[in-house]
């Protein structure tokens, strides 16, 4: 009866954890799209607060917390998330789910399981977390050198730098799908009348995506002499595919010596035993005789 009690719960937790991921931003849109229709909105960037965004806003600003906070929203927010889903994100994942999977962990395998299962909760999803960041990081720098390939065309047309990142994010959104979030809120900052630094800025925020930041940096400059950007453009493409180029060989390097490692765990001691079986077979028929 315990045991059948105790997967309810469970069922329970994670229905009520799917609710919060997946119902929770839908809800969420639904309530602010009916609060502009009733005009009790004032703009687009006051957004209906959930109780669940009260709650990770409190509890990232604990002093406890902030440390390991800062490191995982920097994570998180080079995967695109607005700050919402920053706060609630890293509260799901990082402390209510490992909570849930820590107490089901002592409740159904003891104390020696359960410890263990603790240790794989906490650190699982901030692991996770890291690993998502990288991959990030590594798409978007690859999506920065078509941007630079894309601008550059659009500005030799004779386009601005809002016009070409303009028409950017809405014609090359397929070929650039991380990359379109950030400038579409470049382009909303222009189109609220903020200042053409200020959106470059918040667009070459994050700095660990190198090619954006240079590209960034660039466009910067342009706007305040004149000069033009076509050879510039080339020269961060040029670096961005010799930097891609020596990702990947050290990818292929870390690749030889991982395989190295698999051939002496698991090839090696069967080729032993498929070379010396049967000379030690036959020492052994020996030394019986």
């Amino acid at each position: 009866m315990s045991n059948l009690w105790s997967f309810v719960a469970l069922a329970l937790a994670f229905a009520a954890v799917w609710l919060a991921l997946v119902q929770g931003p839908r809800w969420r849109l639904k309530a602010r799209i009916n609060a502009r229709l009733n005009r009790r909105a004032a703009g687009d960037e006051e957004v209906a607060r959930s109780w669940i965004f009260g709650l990770a806003t409190w509890y990232t600003e604990l002093a406890a917390v902030r440390g390991d906070y800062q490191e995982m929203a920097e994570s998180l927010e080079i995967t695109g998330r607005t700050d919402e889903r920053i706060r609630t994100d890293y509260l799901l994942m990082c402390w209510l789910m490992p909570a849930l999977a820590i107490l089901f962990g002592f409740a159904l395998t003891g104390v020696i399981w359960g410890t263990l299962v603790a240790v794989v909760a906490f650190l699982l999803p901030r692991r996770l977390i890291r690993s998502m960041a990288v991959a990030a990081e590594k798409q978007q720098n690859l999506e920065a050198i078509e941007l630079c390939h894309m601008t550059r065309m659009l500005m030799e047309a004779g386009l601005s730098i809002e016009r070409a990142l303009r028409l950017a994010s809405v014609q090359a959104r397929p070929v650039m799908p991380m990359l379109s979030g950030r400038l579409d809120r470049f382009n909303r900052m222009m189109e609220a009348g903020a200042d053409r630094t200020e959106a470059l800025d918040e667009l070459g925020r994050n700095r660990r995506i190198l090619v954006l930041r240079n590209y960034v940096a660039l466009m910067k400059q342009s706007s305040k002499l004149g000069a033009r950007v076509s050879g510039s453009l080339d020269q961060i493409i040029h670096e961005a595919q010799q930097n891609e180029r020596s990702r990947l060989k050290e990818d292929t390097n870390r690749i030889g010596a991982k395989m190295t490692i698999i051939m002496m765990v698991f090839m090696l001691p069967a080729l032993f035993t498929l070379i010396g079986g049967p000379a030690v077979m036959s020492i052994a028929e020996t030394l019986g005789r």
